[in-house]
């Protein structure tokens, strides 16, 4: 069954969005990950929003091991969650 993920940040200090965007960037550097359906990002002045959907909770689980290290360099997220997607519609 499909999974989707968000992760949402918030900030005051315009630093924190560079560190998110170099972070975002060297995570994606190899291309998708094997599982990944759909990323949407969103990064403006007050934060920034992360949601992707996968293919399983499984594919989403490996991936967020796989990329600790980039996540480290991240801003700490505001919010995080993760759940079963039971409509997946796609125009």
């Amino acid at each position: 069954m499909p999974f989707c993920t968000i992760v949402e940040f918030e900030w005051a200090d315009p630093s924190e969005r560079e560190r998110l965007e170099a972070a975002l960037g060297a995570a994606g550097a190899d291309g998708p990950p094997e599982g990944r359906l759909a990323k949407i990002v969103s990064v403006d002045d007050s934060g920034a929003r992360v949601i992707e959907v996968w293919r399983s909770g499984d594919h989403a689980r490996a991936f967020a091991e796989r990329s600790a290290p980039a996540v480290a360099e991240m801003p700490t997220p505001s919010r995080v969650a993760g759940f079963e997607v039971t409509s997946y519609d796609l125009a």
